[in-house]
């Protein structure tokens, strides 16, 4: 009953100073933009500011360490992305692991796409498949970089449908577009959102979207699902996690929060705007989504033979 009684009290007096967002990023790219959002929003909701820290480096290993080792009082929380589902796989050495935290929310998901250069003759995934392998070895496509989502999940592609194209890293989403643009590289894969704008202008050639079912935010892209291809899921997502041990009632009212903020229709607004579609949803359910997600990769991971250094 004391326990009990110490563990509303937190809650009660929760928050009584300013919280942090810890971003393991870079300022400026899709996570710490979402999570701007998230704080403008729970600062109003919890009467406390709600500050975004980005500690970028070593593909989020050292933001994700920082609020592992970070006291577990619900005034440091995680905002991050699929790194978080597959850095134990892809490192040897790895300073955190996934056990370190409580998943909060699932935040947003949003589709990758595997796109043509203007050039090419291929205009449909059946195109593509058959020409790799009609060439097994002679075709290459780009991601953002090794362990990326993105080139998980054309590795994932590769795997379900037994093509051979040899994967092409870049530093960054930018680079790959202008070399798709230009028809240095024949395919890339990337999020759907940063690549809308070229697709519509015809800059390049959308084959599909990297999941069984096609995104509601842009619904003339055609999906894996469409094609026959319904057991491979490469849409990635944004999240929010705590140091494991933080109070079940501190949990539960930032829970409350975030939940509150996502379903504002200004917050819906703003976050579909850039591409990503609002989720939600319970703790567990986050979980749970989190532990498959971790699964999968792991496999991708092993069968392609994938490390970073």
């Amino acid at each position: 009953a004391m326990a009990l009684s110490a563990t509303y009290a937190i809650a009660q007096d929760f928050p009584n100073k300013p919280i942090r967002i810890v971003v393991p990023y870079s300022p400026g790219g899709g996570t710490d933009a979402v999570a701007r959002i998230m704080a403008q929003r729970l600062t109003a909701t919890l009467g406390q500011s709600v500050l975004v820290e980005n500690k970028p480096g070593a593909s989020a290993n050292i933001g994700s360490e920082f609020v592992a080792r970070a006291p577990a009082d619900g005034y440091t929380i995680l905002v991050t992305a699929p790194n978080f589902t597959t850095s134990e796989a892809l490192y040897d050495k790895l300073t955190w692991r996934f056990d370190d935290f409580i998943p909060l929310i699932h935040l947003v998901r949003y589709a990758n796409v595997l796109v043509a250069a203007p050039d090419s003759k291929m205009v449909t995934l059946p195109e593509m498949v058959s020409r790799a392998k009609a060439a097994p070895g002679l075709m290459t496509y780009g991601s953002a970089g090794t362990g990326s989502n993105s080139h998980l999940a054309m590795e994932l592609l590769k795997q379900r449908v037994a093509i051979t194209p040899e994967h092409v890293p870049y530093k960054g989403s930018g680079p790959l577009k202008t070399d798709l643009m230009g028809n240095h590289i024949l395919l890339g894969v990337d999020g759907l959102g940063g690549m809308v704008e070229l697709i519509k202008t015809g800059q390049i050639k959308a084959l599909a979207v990297l999941a069984p079912k096609r995104t509601p935010l842009w619904p003339d892209v055609p999906s894996l699902g469409d094609f026959g291809i319904n057991d491979v899921d490469g849409n990635g997502w944004y999240g929010a996690l705590l140091p494991i041990g933080t109070p079940p009632a501190v949990v539960a009212k930032l829970h409350a929060a975030f939940a509150s903020a996502l379903a504002m229709p200004e917050t819906r607004e703003r976050l579909t705007a850039m591409g990503v579609e609002p989720v939600g949803g319970s703790s567990e359910t986050f979980r749970t989504y989190l532990l498959g997600e971790r699964r999968k990769w792991a496999d991708v991971i092993s069968s392609a033979k994938i490390k970073v250094n």
